[in-house]
């Protein structure tokens, strides 16, 4: 099929028929090109590194060094994150024990003083109170197990 024919039929010369306004040298010349690459992590893409090595003699070393190095930091960060918050929870634990056992000594006293009503309201504010305690822990941590599921699935919205 000729050219004048294709151009009779509706197919112009340039597959985009907003650009029939531009002479034939005017589209040949309109050219773009447009590259997108990714990568993600830590560090640069290889190709990237081969240049930095390029410019500065042993920059990917010092780029590779400073990563570990980083790396290294952050582990030592989350480490220490982690003992603390094992500390606080355990010193919790230990100071609500004490709060508890004071209660209870406070109501077997009342109880053996003679004031067996109020004894007896304090001793089960302070087990009701654990009890609820131990129960939204539990439901608490459930709930968290199940939230870092949904996100690990991906099903996080």
């Amino acid at each position: 099929m000729s050219k004048k024919r294709r151009e009779k039929q509706g197919q112009g010369p340039t597959e985009n028929p907003g650009l029939d306004f531009l002479t034939s040298q005017q589209r040949q010349q309109i050219v773009q090109a447009q590259v997108s690459a990714s990568f993600s992590g830590p560090l640069p893409h290889p190709d990237i590194l081969v240049r930095y090595n390029d410019a500065v003699p042993d920059a990917a070393e010092r780029i590779l060094a400073m990563a570990e190095r980083q790396s290294a930091h952050r582990i030592d960060l989350e480490k220490r994150v982690i003992t603390a918050d094992i500390r606080r929870a355990n010193l919790g634990v230990a100071a609500g024990l004490l709060v508890a056992l004071a209660f209870l000594a406070g109501s077997v006293v009342l109880v053996l003083s003679g004031y067996a009503a109020e004894g007896t309201i304090l001793g089960t504010v302070d087990i009701v109170g654990l009890v609820a305690t131990f129960v939204y822990g539990t439901e608490r941590r459930r709930k968290e197990r199940e939230d870092r599921a949904k996100m690990l699935a991906g099903l996080d919205t």
